[in-house]
């Protein structure tokens, strides 16, 4: 054989694999398989809105039993020259959990900035997803950049070693960072996506016990050591992908607000240590609570971080990985947030504990509080960096609702009874006995717990009903139940000008009958009848009834004179406009204003004739 037959044949030769895979990736387009999830997709409510996909974390595990959903919060498909656009990225912190929804940093920093900055239109896109880590964060990157922000807050670490892809995570694909990437760059090729269905369904055949937590099954390495090659990896790891974002950012130059973590040191024990002395992290636990009796804070606080730090079960960031965070931040030009600091100030001795943490990093109600109150006070101060003046004539008030915190405590003791925070593992799973567990287990809708939470509410205690309506509205801003669900609960605490305030401030493609209808109960119940008559008029050009039509004419009746002050000589020279109010206000029913007017009517003109054949129609007293 010829040398030009031989670099033929060799050159043909290495082609062949390349064909082989060119062809099945044409044949795969063909068929329509294996599409990638995208991060955003069209609301299918509303025409006008984008949301997160609630299947996106699908790009990340093996099997669709390990993924999680992220929030549902809308935004404009079409950005508003006054749209102030904030996405959050994170992980299960920063997604809310336990409470998720209203109990979530994101939703709560979105109410306090909706309600100072009136004249703009916040949108607050909550991306952080349960079970993930800095992997996700960067591949969201460019699909986050396409829809306009004007400021990303990132709040991530606690989850770099177990989340999805990670050093020591069951969901691992590849062995370095660099093949990770490549990975996630290449989802979209479908043949990468056979792959990934392939590695699904062998995955499966020996998936860990269902009944286990997702936390539990995260964990493929339950020892990562202070200082070795998994935990170096990890931290490296992290300031590879952050490292990476941030400068996308940065090029882009969109504003990034970048958080350092807390973590439970004073009331938590680590999970697992080793026999290694020098690094025996439940030594150092014991070693800092002894510091803490004898009120020695500052060895204490050095004693507890050795102790979170030397755990084996890296659940929480270490030291190393927290102090990357600020340096990241300087290099490429985002703003850091301190937020471990503004915990030690409202925790006991300055220790982080039970008092703002449910367990190992997830804040309980008035830890998210201060996760919200820290964040607002940073984008308050970009935004008048932008010349963008705050309101702060009105006192604001965080908005949870109470199905999301009995969510809360409820999941929060389903986690805490299974490993890693027992040495047991539940194997069997109690069947759900309440609305909230079986909202846990999926069997029932957030919507419709919230909405039997309200139905039970209105009556008894309209004030926690009108907390259940808002966060509805606020999850669901382009629907109109949610808004007459607060009219409602205003409307029931007698608080009427807000009543009427709320509601005709509602988008106008919302407004109805009903709408209407409860704010011309809250004038009436007010004795407004000037405020009245133009809601009413709206209501008759909604729907041009008989007794919208009577209603209107009733209130013309009843403005056409000055039912607060009666005057003689202003009822002697037209008896019959007061005499027509009166039977006005007969026909809504305000018995007091009758017997007001009916009173002083008598007492002007008694004889008249009309007046006497009304009182007897309406069986007033003589």
């Amino acid at each position: 054989m010829s040398s030009v037959k031989k670099r033929l044949f060799y050159v043909v030769t290495l082609l062949i694999p390349f064909a082989f895979f060119a062809i099945l990736e044409l044949i795969l387009l063909a068929i329509n398989f294996g599409e990638t999830p995208p991060l955003f997709i069209d609301d299918v409510s509303s025409s006008k809105h984008r949301v997160m996909n609630p299947i996106v974390s699908e790009r990340y595990f093996p099997t669709k039993d390990y993924s999680t959903k992220g929030q549902y919060d809308v935004f404009l498909k079409e950005k508003t020259n006054n749209t102030f656009r904030v996405f959050v990225q994170g992980a299960s912190s920063s997604a809310g959990f336990p409470y998720l929804h209203s109990g979530s940093f994101p939703r709560l920093l979105e109410q306090k900035l909706q309600h100072y900055y009136p004249n703009h239109h916040i949108e607050v896109i909550n991306t952080s997803l349960a079970a993930t880590n800095s992997y996700t964060l960067l591949d969201f990157v460019d699909e986050i950049l396409a829809e306009q922000p004007d400021l990303v807050l990132i709040y991530s670490g606690h989850n770099e070693y177990y989340g999805a892809l990670g050093v020591g995570s069951s969901q691992r694909f590849a062995g370095s960072v660099g093949l990770t990437n490549l990975y996630l760059k290449l989802k979209n090729v479908r043949t990468v996506q056979l792959l990934k269905n392939l590695l699904q369904w062998i995955y499966s055949e020996n998936e860990k016990q269902s009944s286990q937590t997702l936390m539990s099954k995260m964990v493929r390495d339950e020892s990562i050591p202070f200082g070795s090659s998994a935990y170096h990896q990890g931290l490296d790891q992290y300031s590879t992908n952050i490292g990476t974002l941030l400068s996308k950012y940065q090029e882009a130059r969109v504003p990034v607000m970048i958080s350092n973590l807390v973590s439970n040191l004073r009331d938590f024990e680590p999970f697992i240590t080793g026999e290694d002395t020098e690094f025996d992290a439940s030594l150092a636990f014991e070693q800092a609570k002894k510091f803490y009796e004898k009120e020695d804070f500052e060895n204490a606080l050095v004693a507890f971080k050795k102790a979170r730090d030397y755990d084996l079960l890296k659940f929480r960031a270490p030291t190393d990985l927290v102090n990357r965070i600020p340096q990241l931040a300087e290099k490429y030009g985002a703003r850091w947030i301190d937020m471990r600091t503004a915990f030690e100030k409202k925790s006991e001795n300055g220790i982080i504990g039970n008092d703002l943490l449910l367990e190992h990093v997830h804040a309980n109600l008035t830890g998210v509080r201060l996760f919200a109150d820290v964040f607002f006070e940073e984008v308050a101060s970009f935004l008048k960096e932008k010349n963008i003046k705050i309101d702060s004539s009105q006192s604001f008030t965080y908005r949870i609702a109470e199905v999301d915190s009995l969510y809360g405590s409820t999941s929060i003791q389903q986690l805490m009874s299974n490993w890693p925070f027992t040495d047991k593992v539940q194997n069997q799973i109690s069947p759900p006995r309440n609305e909230i567990e079986k909202l846990i287990a999926g069997d029932f809708l957030w919507v419709a717990v919230m909405s039997n939470a309200f139905a039970r509410q209105i009556e008894t205690r309209p004030e926690k009903a009108l907390t259940t309506a808002l966060v509805m509205v606020q999850e669901y801003p382009h629907t109109a139940q949610p808004y007459l669900m607060a009219g409602e609960a205003y409307y029931k605490m007698k608080a009427y000008d807000e009543t009427v305030d709320f509601l005709s401030q509602m988008p106008k493609e919302f407004q109805s009958q009903s709408s209407f209808q409860l704010q011309l109960n809250a004038r009436l119940s007010q004795g407004n009848y000037l405020s009245a008559l133009p809601i009413a008029k709206s209501l008759f050009a909604l729907e041009k009834s008989i007794e919208n039509q009577y209603l209107v004419a009733a209130l013309t009746d009843i403005t056409s004179i000055r039912l607060a002050v009666i005057e003689p000589k202003q009822v002697l020279s037209n008896p019959d406009a007061y005499i027509r109010a009166l039977g006005a206000l007969a026909y809504l029913k305000r018995t007091d204003d009758v017997a007001n007017l009916h009173r002083k009517l008598k007492q002007i003109i008694p004889t008249n004739s009309a007046l006497n054949q009304l009182q007897e129609t309406l069986k007033l007293k003589r």
